[in-house]
């Protein structure tokens, strides 16, 4: 069964109080973190270079890395085969579509050289 509702007039003369604005809410425990993945940096060697005590020279060189995986010679051509092909495809995509384009835009061309050229 439906509830009568208030008269407007007594809604009218109650006092509002102001409306609150809603703030975003902070948290004080701390926040989780998304887990990074840790790239490793090759080892550097440094010769130092001292003469008489004092410190001539630092000269630091990368090392190569004993884990590094390399890919073999063929694998490698096939990527570069493969990424070729991608642009390619690309290419030919984005040429399609600057062509549907300007088959959009013709009619609108025609009509504006009409009117321009009378």
């Amino acid at each position: 069964m439906p509830v009568k509702s208030t008269p407007v007039s007594t809604q009218a003369t109650a006092p509002k109080a102001p409306r609150k604005r809603r703030t975003r809410k902070t948290s004080t425990t701390a926040k989780a973190t998304k887990a990074v993945k840790k790239t490793t940096v090759a080892p550097k060697v440094t010769v130092t270079t001292i003469k008489s005590g004092k410190v001539v020279a630092k000269k630091t060189t990368l090392k190569r890395p004993s884990t590094a995986r390399l890919i073999s010679a063929d694998r490698y051509l096939k990527d570069i085969q493969t990424r070729w092909a991608i642009h390619n495809f690309e290419i030919q995509e984005l040429l399609n579509d600057f062509v549907k384009g300007f088959e959009a835009v013709r009619p609108y061309h025609a009509q504006l050289v009409k009117l321009v050229s009378k």
